[in-house]
């Protein structure tokens, strides 16, 4: 069987229990995600290994933890020297492009693709690098103050980027998809959406007049972890708690939002089918990390819990997959041994990939020996104040934060995670166990002390940089005009 060609569609900040795929109670009107998922693998347990776009996405691209990359937060560079999915892909043989956010930071804007059709969403730079020793603060650019304009709008910079990425996504496909069959493509397509600030426009708001926006679940007399309550005096939930209309014009616009780019993933179906290709594509949809939208009081990211740590995984291939789904535990990271040993490349990642990954193409086909069943997260980055790790195996989520309680939870038993089992003594058996397999690959006094340097150094770097106006590093996509439509001496319609 010949290569397949790879489409990889990202989400932005989408969770995977409002889907309907994912949950009975999901309200998110996703006909096109719908369609993949019946014809597709699904994922029931596959996870973030970092829920903060930066981390997450280097994870994704080199198969490697946080502790391993060390892109600690939205500020810390993505080093040139790190092998990605791309460069494997490429020594298969691939043509590599995205579409859409990478959110690279660093000098290095490409990091394997051969090229990108789009700008990035957000800086490249140590923009926004926060020091741990400033303890829990409040940010107002990650407030839930942005609640307070969700609902609908004409347009914003969402809506013009995907915009963007929707147009060059469909133009690659059309205009150069079908050159040099043997070389097949992998095309990144990743959307900004339906990231905060919950804002659509009437057609795919007013989808939903039918439908009572549920409220979310907030469990009474909780006693909240450390983490929990960095994360609200960093959001400010402590300061602006939202009402209940609030949050139902912000979960109302969510679910727009991602019918708006359910459309677009059912526009990129459609033209691989037009175009002949539909049958030799892999298509993978996914996202970044998962988003709270209220649930236990807490909203956007960065927390370990079931909403802002999981995420919706869907692998499309019916001449490859048969349909059906899969409970182990994967990862984003997972994806980078994943796709290419699909491609091809499994011994050249096996030589220069990660031990923080492993292929799972064998829950998709019988023909690889690559499975795992386990899910590893680490976070760095803003809201908290110390190092904290999560790991998920099996029925089991064991979550650990430096110089605070450790939880456990049966997921199985306890999918809410309402009550941890962390100080019984039944359950100190695999309590050990999970915090020797989280904690026992690295020392981690090094860790938290490499990276709270790097945290001291980026933002110095960033304040003594911000003087130059050469501190730029955000990319600059390039069309050559003359060369389009009927101009330029390569194409044949000029002879």
């Amino acid at each position: 069987m010949m290569k397949p060609n790879i489409l990889l569609i990202e989400a932005d900040q989408m969770a995977a229990f409002v889907l309907s795929t994912y949950s009975p109670n999901g309200q998110a009107k996703t006909p096109h995600l719908d369609a993949l998922a019946a014809d597709g693998v699904v994922f029931e347990n596959a996870y973030s290994n970092s829920p903060i776009c930066c981390p997450s996405r280097a994870s994704k691209f080199t198969g490697r933890l946080p502790s391993s990359h060390e892109v600690w937060g939205n500020g810390a560079e993505f080093r040139s020297d790190l092998p990605t999915m791309m460069h494997f892909l490429r020594a298969a043989g691939y043509r590599c492009v995205v579409s859409g956010k990478c959110h690279f930071i660093g000098a290095d804007q490409l990091h394997g693709f051969d090229r990108r059709l789009t700008t990035d969403m957000y800086p490249s730079g140590f923009d926004w690098t926060i020091d741990w020793g400033l303890g829990p603060i409040y940010r107002p650019g990650t407030s839930v103050k942005k609640l307070g304009v969700s609902g609908l709008c004409r347009t914003n910079n969402q809506i013009l980027y995907d915009t963007e990425v929707q147009f060059r996504a469909v133009e690659y496909l059309r205009h150069e998809a079908l050159e040099k069959p043997d070389n097949p493509f992998f095309l990144h397509v990743s959307y900004t959406q339906p990231h905060e600030s919950y804002q659509s426009i009437p057609d795919y708001w007013d989808r939903y007049d039918d439908v009572e926006i549920a409220l979310p679940a907030i469990p009474e007399d909780e006693t909240p972890h450390a983490t929990t309550e960095w994360l609200k005096i960093h959001h400010g939930i402590d300061r602006f708690p939202p009402d209940d209309e609030t949050i139902r014009l912000s979960r109302r616009a969510y679910y727009a939002m991602i019918s708006h780019l359910d459309d677009y993933v059912g526009e990129l179906v459609a033209e691989l089918k037009h175009l002949g290709l539909y049958d030799n594509t892999v298509i993978v949809f996914t996202s970044d990390h998962g988003d709270m939208l209220g649930e236990r009081g807490m909203w956007f990211k960065r927390t370990f819990y079931e909403g802002s740590l999981q995420v919706p995984l869907i692998a499309h291939c019916p001449a490859r997959f048969a349909p059906g789904r899969r409970s182990e535990c994967v990862t984003l990271a997972d994806l980078c041994p994943t796709l290419a040993e699909l491609g091809g490349a499994r011994d050249i990642s096996d030589t220069h990939g990660s031990p923080d990954s492993a292929s799972f193409l064998g829950l998709l086909t019988a023909d690889s020996d690559s499975v795992k069943d386990e899910a590893i997260a680490e976070y760095y980055g803003p809201g908290v104040i110390e190092p904290w790790m999560a790991i998920r195996k099996g029925r089991w989520k064991y979550v650990w934060t430096r110089n605070h309680d450790d939880l456990l939870f049966d997921m199985s038993a306890d999918p809410g995670e309402q009550v941890s089992l962390a100080g019984y003594p039944a359950h100190a058996a695999i309590r050990a166990e999970l915090r020797e397999r989280l904690l026992g690959r690295y020392d981690v006094e090094a860790m938290t002390a490499r990276a709270a340097a790097s945290k001291r150094t980026r933002a110095f770097l960033h304040e003594a940089l911000s003087t130059n106006d050469g501190y730029h590093w955000d990319y600059q996509p390039f069309f050559d005009a003359t060369k389009s439509y009927v101009r330029g001496v390569n194409n044949p319609e000029t002879a």
